[in-house]
Protein backbone atom coordinates (compact mmCIF):
# COMPACT_ATOMS: atom_id res chain seq x y z
CA UNK A 1 0.00 0.00 0.00
CA UNK A 2 1.58 3.22 -0.66
CA UNK A 3 2.91 5.13 2.04
CA UNK A 4 0.66 7.98 1.76
CA UNK A 5 -2.40 6.38 1.01
CA UNK A 6 -1.78 4.59 4.56
CA UNK A 7 -1.21 7.95 5.93
CA UNK A 8 -4.42 9.07 5.10
CA UNK A 9 -6.61 5.56 5.78
CA UNK A 10 -4.84 6.41 9.41
CA UNK A 11 -5.67 9.88 10.07
CA UNK A 12 -9.59 8.87 8.41
CA UNK A 13 -9.91 6.35 11.26
CA UNK A 14 -8.82 8.31 13.93
CA UNK A 15 -11.46 11.02 12.71
CA UNK A 16 -13.88 8.67 13.11
CA UNK A 17 -13.08 7.42 16.65
CA UNK A 18 -13.22 11.24 17.40
CA UNK A 19 -16.90 11.52 16.41
CA UNK A 20 -17.67 9.40 18.96
CA UNK A 21 -19.73 11.27 20.66
CA UNK A 22 -21.87 12.38 17.55
CA UNK A 23 -22.33 8.65 16.74
CA UNK A 24 -23.38 7.88 20.44
CA UNK A 25 -25.58 10.62 20.40
CA UNK A 26 -27.12 9.62 16.63
CA UNK A 27 -26.40 13.43 15.25
CA UNK A 28 -24.26 16.25 15.50
CA UNK A 29 -24.88 17.34 19.35
CA UNK A 30 -25.83 21.62 18.90
CA UNK A 31 -25.97 24.20 20.47
CA UNK A 32 -28.28 27.65 20.75
CA UNK A 33 -25.88 29.51 18.69
CA UNK A 34 -25.57 27.02 16.41
CA UNK A 35 -28.81 28.25 14.86
CA UNK A 36 -27.08 31.72 14.36
CA UNK A 37 -24.43 30.20 12.56
CA UNK A 38 -26.54 28.34 10.08
CA UNK A 39 -28.30 31.35 9.28
CA UNK A 40 -25.24 33.49 8.58
CA UNK A 41 -23.48 30.54 6.16
CA UNK A 42 -26.79 29.75 4.05
CA UNK A 43 -27.85 33.85 4.11
CA UNK A 44 -24.23 34.86 3.43
CA UNK A 45 -24.54 37.57 6.25
CA UNK A 46 -21.99 38.66 8.73
CA UNK A 47 -23.67 38.41 12.26
CA UNK A 48 -23.35 41.32 14.33
CA UNK A 49 -21.87 39.74 17.07
CA UNK A 50 -19.91 36.91 15.78
CA UNK A 51 -17.57 36.80 12.19
CA UNK A 52 -19.53 34.91 9.47
CA UNK A 53 -15.82 32.20 9.52
CA UNK A 54 -17.53 29.22 11.30
CA UNK A 55 -20.99 29.93 9.19
CA UNK A 56 -19.39 29.51 6.08
CA UNK A 57 -17.40 26.38 7.29
CA UNK A 58 -20.69 24.66 7.95
CA UNK A 59 -22.52 25.69 4.68
CA UNK A 60 -19.27 24.51 2.77
CA UNK A 61 -18.77 21.03 5.07
CA UNK A 62 -22.04 20.34 4.59
CA UNK A 63 -22.05 20.28 1.26
CA UNK A 64 -24.25 23.16 0.87
CA UNK A 65 -26.50 21.83 3.25
CA UNK A 66 -26.83 17.85 1.94
CA UNK A 67 -26.35 16.88 5.78
CA UNK A 68 -24.25 18.65 8.83
CA UNK A 69 -22.42 14.82 9.42
CA UNK A 70 -19.97 16.69 7.35
CA UNK A 71 -18.97 19.49 9.72
CA UNK A 72 -18.75 17.08 12.13
CA UNK A 73 -16.45 15.01 9.66
CA UNK A 74 -14.04 18.08 9.17
CA UNK A 75 -13.77 19.25 11.93
CA UNK A 76 -12.70 15.88 13.59
CA UNK A 77 -10.24 15.20 10.21
CA UNK A 78 -8.39 18.41 11.07
CA UNK A 79 -8.37 17.84 14.61
CA UNK A 80 -7.28 14.25 14.16
CA UNK A 81 -4.39 15.53 11.73
CA UNK A 82 -3.55 17.94 14.09
CA UNK A 83 -2.72 15.40 16.86
CA UNK A 84 -0.98 12.88 14.37
CA UNK A 85 1.16 15.52 14.01
CA UNK A 86 1.75 16.58 17.05
CA UNK A 87 2.28 13.15 19.05
CA UNK A 88 4.99 12.55 15.97
CA UNK A 89 6.75 15.06 17.04
CA UNK A 90 7.89 13.00 19.87
CA UNK A 91 7.05 9.27 19.00
CA UNK A 92 8.65 9.58 15.39
CA UNK A 93 8.97 5.57 14.23
CA UNK A 94 6.28 3.22 14.64
CA UNK A 95 3.74 5.66 15.91
CA UNK A 96 0.50 4.19 14.83
CA UNK A 97 -0.65 2.02 17.53
CA UNK A 98 0.66 4.84 20.30
CA UNK A 99 -1.38 7.14 18.52
CA UNK A 100 -4.67 5.26 18.03
CA UNK A 101 -4.57 4.54 21.82
CA UNK A 102 -4.32 8.44 22.67
CA UNK A 103 -6.56 9.37 20.48
CA UNK A 104 -9.20 6.45 21.60
CA UNK A 105 -8.51 7.75 25.24
CA UNK A 106 -8.97 11.41 24.45
CA UNK A 107 -12.25 10.51 22.51
CA UNK A 108 -13.63 8.64 25.45
CA UNK A 109 -11.93 9.77 28.81
CA UNK A 110 -12.21 13.38 28.27
CA UNK A 111 -14.44 15.90 26.75
CA UNK A 112 -12.42 16.03 22.91
CA UNK A 113 -14.96 13.81 20.98
CA UNK A 114 -17.72 15.95 22.75
CA UNK A 115 -16.30 19.43 20.98
CA UNK A 116 -15.42 17.83 18.19
CA UNK A 117 -19.08 16.65 18.09
CA UNK A 118 -20.55 20.19 18.56
CA UNK A 119 -21.60 22.25 15.75
CA UNK A 120 -20.03 25.61 16.96
CA UNK A 121 -16.30 26.97 16.76
CA UNK A 122 -15.08 25.60 19.86
CA UNK A 123 -13.24 23.00 18.46
CA UNK A 124 -10.99 25.97 16.78
CA UNK A 125 -9.26 27.30 19.52
CA UNK A 126 -7.49 24.27 20.01
CA UNK A 127 -6.64 23.48 17.09
CA UNK A 128 -5.38 27.28 16.31
CA UNK A 129 -2.99 26.39 19.63
CA UNK A 130 -2.05 23.21 18.04
CA UNK A 131 -1.03 24.33 14.14
CA UNK A 132 1.02 27.81 16.18
CA UNK A 133 2.90 24.48 18.05
CA UNK A 134 3.66 22.58 14.87
CA UNK A 135 5.01 25.38 13.19
CA UNK A 136 7.31 26.34 15.90
CA UNK A 137 8.31 22.95 16.65
CA UNK A 138 7.36 20.38 13.87
CA UNK A 139 10.30 20.48 10.76
CA UNK A 140 8.14 19.24 8.05
CA UNK A 141 7.97 19.62 4.24
CA UNK A 142 6.55 22.74 2.48
CA UNK A 143 3.25 21.57 1.67
CA UNK A 144 2.18 20.23 5.09
CA UNK A 145 4.08 23.84 6.52
CA UNK A 146 1.59 25.74 4.45
CA UNK A 147 -1.14 23.97 5.56
CA UNK A 148 -0.64 24.17 9.30
CA UNK A 149 -0.35 27.82 8.25
CA UNK A 150 -3.61 27.70 6.32
CA UNK A 151 -5.12 25.82 9.34
CA UNK A 152 -4.39 28.46 11.60
CA UNK A 153 -5.39 30.76 9.73
CA UNK A 154 -9.31 29.24 9.79
CA UNK A 155 -9.50 28.58 13.02
CA UNK A 156 -8.02 32.14 14.62
CA UNK A 157 -10.92 33.99 12.46
CA UNK A 158 -13.57 31.51 13.73
CA UNK A 159 -14.18 33.55 17.04
CA UNK A 160 -13.47 36.90 18.50
CA UNK A 161 -11.61 35.61 21.53
CA UNK A 162 -8.82 34.52 19.28
CA UNK A 163 -7.70 37.58 18.23
CA UNK A 164 -6.54 38.92 22.10
CA UNK A 165 -5.73 34.92 22.71
CA UNK A 166 -3.71 34.19 20.46
CA UNK A 167 -1.95 37.48 20.16
CA UNK A 168 -0.98 36.92 23.77
CA UNK A 169 0.49 33.85 23.17
CA UNK A 170 2.37 34.72 20.17
CA UNK A 171 3.92 37.63 21.88
CA UNK A 172 5.10 35.83 25.27
CA UNK A 173 6.50 33.23 23.02
CA UNK A 174 8.22 35.68 20.80
CA UNK A 175 9.61 37.13 24.53
CA UNK A 176 11.10 33.37 25.60
CA UNK A 177 12.35 33.03 22.01
CA UNK A 178 15.30 31.96 22.95
CA UNK A 179 14.35 29.81 25.86
CA UNK A 180 11.81 28.29 23.99
CA UNK A 181 13.53 27.90 20.22
CA UNK A 182 17.09 27.69 20.99
CA UNK A 183 18.58 26.15 18.45
CA UNK A 184 16.45 28.07 15.97
CA UNK A 185 18.49 30.97 14.04
CA UNK A 186 17.16 34.54 14.42
CA UNK A 187 15.75 34.42 10.79
CA UNK A 188 13.82 31.44 11.00
CA UNK A 189 12.04 32.53 14.46
CA UNK A 190 11.59 35.76 12.92
CA UNK A 191 10.03 34.58 9.92
CA UNK A 192 7.60 32.91 11.35
CA UNK A 193 6.31 34.51 14.01
CA UNK A 194 6.08 37.38 11.64
CA UNK A 195 3.73 35.07 9.39
CA UNK A 196 1.87 34.14 12.45
CA UNK A 197 1.58 37.84 13.49
CA UNK A 198 0.05 38.48 9.86
CA UNK A 199 -2.43 35.63 9.68
CA UNK A 200 -3.95 36.88 12.85
CA UNK A 201 -4.20 40.27 11.93
CA UNK A 202 -5.69 38.82 8.70
CA UNK A 203 -8.26 37.38 11.07
CA UNK A 204 -9.28 40.52 11.68
CA UNK A 205 -10.95 40.99 8.63
CA UNK A 206 -14.04 38.42 9.33
CA UNK A 207 -14.87 39.58 12.24
CA UNK A 208 -13.85 43.89 12.25
CA UNK A 209 -17.37 44.87 11.89
CA UNK A 210 -18.62 42.41 14.59
CA UNK A 211 -16.11 43.27 17.25
CA UNK A 212 -17.21 46.90 16.41
CA UNK A 213 -21.10 46.39 17.45
CA UNK A 214 -20.66 44.29 19.73
CA UNK A 215 -17.85 44.09 22.35
CA UNK A 216 -19.36 46.54 24.78
CA UNK A 217 -22.25 44.19 25.30
CA UNK A 218 -20.32 41.78 26.00
CA UNK A 219 -17.87 43.47 28.23
CA UNK A 220 -20.96 45.47 29.98
CA UNK A 221 -22.66 41.53 30.53
CA UNK A 222 -19.65 40.67 32.21
CA UNK A 223 -19.16 43.49 34.38
CA UNK A 224 -22.78 42.89 35.45
CA UNK A 225 -21.89 39.30 36.26
CA UNK A 226 -18.97 40.29 38.50
CA UNK A 227 -20.75 43.07 40.27
CA UNK A 228 -19.49 45.98 38.90
CA UNK A 229 -22.21 47.27 36.99
CA UNK A 230 -24.39 47.48 40.21
CA UNK A 231 -21.39 48.98 42.30
CA UNK A 232 -21.27 51.79 39.21
CA UNK A 233 -25.04 52.52 39.06
CA UNK A 234 -25.05 52.44 42.86
CA UNK A 235 -22.92 55.17 42.79
CA UNK A 236 -23.06 57.32 39.74
CA UNK A 237 -27.06 57.17 39.36
CA UNK A 238 -28.46 60.41 41.31
CA UNK A 239 -25.45 62.46 39.06
CA UNK A 240 -26.31 61.28 36.32
CA UNK A 241 -29.65 59.15 34.69
CA UNK A 242 -28.25 56.80 32.87
CA UNK A 243 -30.44 54.41 30.43
CA UNK A 244 -30.04 51.36 32.93
CA UNK A 245 -30.54 53.49 36.75
CA UNK A 246 -34.01 52.37 36.71
CA UNK A 247 -33.22 48.70 36.48
CA UNK A 248 -30.01 48.72 38.99
CA UNK A 249 -31.54 46.87 41.86
CA UNK A 250 -33.30 44.19 39.25
CA UNK A 251 -30.07 43.02 37.01
CA UNK A 252 -30.09 39.82 36.12
CA UNK A 253 -27.10 37.90 37.49
CA UNK A 254 -26.07 35.95 34.47
CA UNK A 255 -24.23 38.21 31.41
CA UNK A 256 -26.22 35.63 29.19
CA UNK A 257 -29.58 36.57 30.51
CA UNK A 258 -28.81 40.27 30.07
CA UNK A 259 -26.94 39.42 27.10
CA UNK A 260 -29.33 37.65 25.12
CA UNK A 261 -32.87 37.31 27.44
CA UNK A 262 -34.79 39.35 25.62
CA UNK A 263 -37.79 39.44 27.76
CA UNK A 264 -35.88 39.95 31.45
CA UNK A 265 -32.88 41.84 29.92
CA UNK A 266 -32.80 45.76 30.63
CA UNK A 267 -30.84 45.31 27.77
CA UNK A 268 -33.42 45.22 25.55
CA UNK A 269 -35.79 47.86 27.42
CA UNK A 270 -34.00 50.81 26.67
CA UNK A 271 -33.04 50.22 23.14
CA UNK A 272 -30.66 48.35 20.28
CA UNK A 273 -26.94 46.91 20.61
CA UNK A 274 -26.19 49.82 18.51
CA UNK A 275 -28.44 53.05 20.50
CA UNK A 276 -26.83 52.11 23.68
CA UNK A 277 -23.04 52.03 22.20
CA UNK A 278 -22.19 55.25 23.37
CA UNK A 279 -23.87 55.45 27.12
CA UNK A 280 -21.86 51.48 27.62
CA UNK A 281 -18.73 53.18 26.26
CA UNK A 282 -19.15 55.69 28.82
CA UNK A 283 -20.00 53.00 31.66
CA UNK A 284 -16.70 51.12 30.71
CA UNK A 285 -14.08 53.75 30.23
CA UNK A 286 -15.22 55.28 33.61
CA UNK A 287 -14.73 52.01 35.90
CA UNK A 288 -11.38 51.65 33.71
CA UNK A 289 -10.15 54.65 34.64
CA UNK A 290 -11.41 55.19 38.20
CA UNK A 291 -9.24 53.36 41.15
CA UNK A 292 -12.40 52.09 42.74
CA UNK A 293 -13.74 50.19 40.00
CA UNK A 294 -10.23 49.21 38.66
CA UNK A 295 -9.61 47.43 41.73
CA UNK A 296 -12.91 45.78 41.61
CA UNK A 297 -11.92 44.69 38.11
CA UNK A 298 -8.73 43.03 38.82
CA UNK A 299 -10.44 41.08 42.03
CA UNK A 300 -13.25 39.88 39.55
CA UNK A 301 -11.26 39.26 36.86
CA UNK A 302 -8.88 36.74 39.55
CA UNK A 303 -12.09 35.01 40.52
CA UNK A 304 -13.98 34.88 37.27
CA UNK A 305 -10.39 32.94 36.22
CA UNK A 306 -10.24 30.99 38.66
CA UNK A 307 -13.87 29.59 38.84
CA UNK A 308 -13.41 28.99 34.48
CA UNK A 309 -10.34 26.97 35.08
CA UNK A 310 -12.51 24.98 36.94
CA UNK A 311 -15.24 24.59 35.10
CA UNK A 312 -15.00 22.28 31.82
CA UNK A 313 -18.03 19.80 31.72
CA UNK A 314 -19.65 18.55 28.75
CA UNK A 315 -23.33 18.72 27.87
CA UNK A 316 -23.58 22.49 29.14
CA UNK A 317 -26.44 24.09 27.52
CA UNK A 318 -26.84 21.11 25.01
CA UNK A 319 -30.99 21.25 26.04
CA UNK A 320 -33.76 19.79 23.57
CA UNK A 321 -34.11 21.99 20.28
CA UNK A 322 -37.21 20.48 18.67
CA UNK A 323 -40.46 22.11 17.20
CA UNK A 324 -41.01 25.95 18.18
CA UNK A 325 -37.33 26.62 18.19
CA UNK A 326 -35.41 29.03 16.26
CA UNK A 327 -32.83 26.33 15.74
CA UNK A 328 -35.44 23.50 14.50
CA UNK A 329 -36.52 25.26 12.03
CA UNK A 330 -33.24 26.57 10.52
CA UNK A 331 -32.06 22.89 10.14
CA UNK A 332 -35.34 21.88 8.91
CA UNK A 333 -34.78 25.46 6.08
CA UNK A 334 -31.42 24.79 5.44
CA UNK A 335 -30.85 21.39 5.93
CA UNK A 336 -33.85 19.48 5.27
CA UNK A 337 -32.19 15.83 4.71
CA UNK A 338 -31.46 15.70 8.46
CA UNK A 339 -34.33 16.84 10.33
CA UNK A 340 -35.62 13.36 10.96
CA UNK A 341 -32.18 12.25 12.53
CA UNK A 342 -31.76 15.47 14.07
CA UNK A 343 -35.44 15.15 16.26
CA UNK A 344 -34.53 11.56 17.35
CA UNK A 345 -31.19 12.39 18.31
CA UNK A 346 -30.73 11.63 22.31
CA UNK A 347 -30.06 15.25 22.84
CA UNK A 348 -33.03 16.21 21.44
CA UNK A 349 -34.73 13.18 22.92
CA UNK A 350 -33.31 14.55 26.63
CA UNK A 351 -31.40 11.73 27.07
CA UNK A 352 -28.16 13.06 27.97
CA UNK A 353 -28.36 12.93 31.57
CA UNK A 354 -25.59 9.98 31.95
CA UNK A 355 -23.21 12.78 31.12
CA UNK A 356 -22.95 13.76 34.70
CA UNK A 357 -21.42 9.94 35.00
CA UNK A 358 -18.50 10.71 32.48
CA UNK A 359 -17.83 14.33 34.12
CA UNK A 360 -17.06 12.44 36.97
CA UNK A 361 -14.45 10.69 35.35
CA UNK A 362 -13.22 13.36 33.18
CA UNK A 363 -12.82 15.01 36.12
CA UNK A 364 -10.51 12.59 37.85
CA UNK A 365 -8.62 12.23 34.30
CA UNK A 366 -7.70 16.14 34.00
CA UNK A 367 -6.81 15.62 37.94
CA UNK A 368 -4.56 12.72 37.21
CA UNK A 369 -3.09 14.06 34.08
CA UNK A 370 -1.95 17.27 36.31
CA UNK A 371 -0.10 15.80 38.78
CA UNK A 372 1.91 13.67 35.86
CA UNK A 373 2.46 17.11 34.07
CA UNK A 374 3.80 18.36 37.19
CA UNK A 375 5.47 15.92 39.10
CA UNK A 376 6.66 13.65 36.25
CA UNK A 377 10.20 14.62 35.14
CA UNK A 378 9.37 15.02 31.45
CA UNK A 379 6.58 16.99 32.19
CA UNK A 380 6.60 20.86 33.10
CA UNK A 381 10.07 20.20 35.37
CA UNK A 382 11.42 19.78 31.78
CA UNK A 383 10.23 23.54 30.40
CA UNK A 384 13.54 25.22 28.69
CA UNK A 385 14.99 21.82 28.61
CA UNK A 386 13.25 19.99 26.24
CA UNK A 387 10.65 20.51 23.07
CA UNK A 388 7.66 18.60 25.33
CA UNK A 389 8.97 20.34 28.21
CA UNK A 390 8.53 23.96 26.44
CA UNK A 391 5.23 22.35 24.63
CA UNK A 392 3.81 21.97 27.56
CA UNK A 393 4.64 25.20 29.14
CA UNK A 394 3.09 26.58 26.34
CA UNK A 395 -0.19 24.87 26.77
CA UNK A 396 -0.43 25.27 30.58
CA UNK A 397 0.17 29.07 29.75
CA UNK A 398 -2.87 29.20 26.53
CA UNK A 399 -5.15 27.34 29.13
CA UNK A 400 -4.94 29.49 31.95
CA UNK A 401 -5.13 32.24 29.69
CA UNK A 402 -7.91 30.90 27.83
CA UNK A 403 -9.51 30.85 31.38
CA UNK A 404 -8.88 34.51 31.70
CA UNK A 405 -9.92 35.58 28.43
CA UNK A 406 -13.49 33.87 29.13
CA UNK A 407 -13.87 34.91 32.60
CA UNK A 408 -13.18 38.08 32.30
CA UNK A 409 -14.80 39.32 29.10
CA UNK A 410 -17.18 36.61 28.94
CA UNK A 411 -18.90 34.73 31.01
CA UNK A 412 -17.42 30.93 33.22
CA UNK A 413 -19.55 28.24 31.88
CA UNK A 414 -18.48 24.83 31.49
CA UNK A 415 -18.38 24.90 27.53
CA UNK A 416 -15.27 27.34 27.67
CA UNK A 417 -12.79 25.57 29.75
CA UNK A 418 -14.02 21.96 27.99
CA UNK A 419 -12.50 22.83 24.57
CA UNK A 420 -8.80 23.65 25.80
CA UNK A 421 -8.64 21.19 28.97
CA UNK A 422 -8.35 18.36 27.18
CA UNK A 423 -4.87 19.05 25.71
CA UNK A 424 -3.26 18.69 29.34
CA UNK A 425 -4.30 14.55 29.54
CA UNK A 426 -2.98 14.64 25.45
CA UNK A 427 0.67 15.56 26.97
CA UNK A 428 0.42 13.62 29.52
CA UNK A 429 -0.45 10.70 27.64
CA UNK A 430 2.31 11.43 25.93
CA UNK A 431 4.75 11.43 28.15
CA UNK A 432 3.91 8.01 29.77
CA UNK A 433 4.06 6.35 25.93
CA UNK A 434 7.42 8.27 25.88
CA UNK A 435 8.62 6.93 29.32
CA UNK A 436 7.07 3.24 28.40
CA UNK A 437 9.02 3.47 25.31
CA UNK A 438 12.47 4.73 26.84
CA UNK A 439 12.44 1.94 29.35
CA UNK A 440 11.85 -0.52 26.81
CA UNK A 441 14.63 0.49 24.87
CA UNK A 442 17.05 0.25 27.84
CA UNK A 443 15.71 -3.35 28.09
CA UNK A 444 16.87 -4.52 25.13
CA UNK A 445 19.98 -3.40 25.15
CA UNK A 446 20.73 -4.47 28.65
Amino acid sequence: MNIHFKYLVFIFGAALLLMFAAFFNAYPIVYSDTSTYLASGFQLETPFDRPITYGLFLRLSSLNGLSLWGTIFFQALITSFLIVETIRIFIKEKFEIPVIIIIAFLSFFTGLSWTVSQLIPDIFTPLALLSMILILFHRSGKWKTALFYFIFLLSAAMHMSHLLLFSLILFTIILLRNKILPTETSFQKNLRFGILLLLIGASILTMGSALSKSRHVFFMGAMLEHGILKEFLDDNCITKPYSLCPYKDSLPGKAYVFIWDKEKSPLYKTGSWNDVKPEYNEIINATLTQPKYIKMHIAASLKASADQLLKFKINDGNGSFLKGTVLYERVDKYVPGDIESYSASMQNQNRLGFTDTWNILFTIVIIVSILILLILPQGIRSAFKTDLGNIILITLFAVILNGWDCGTFANAIDRLGCKMIWMLPMFAAIILVKMIREKNIVKKNQ
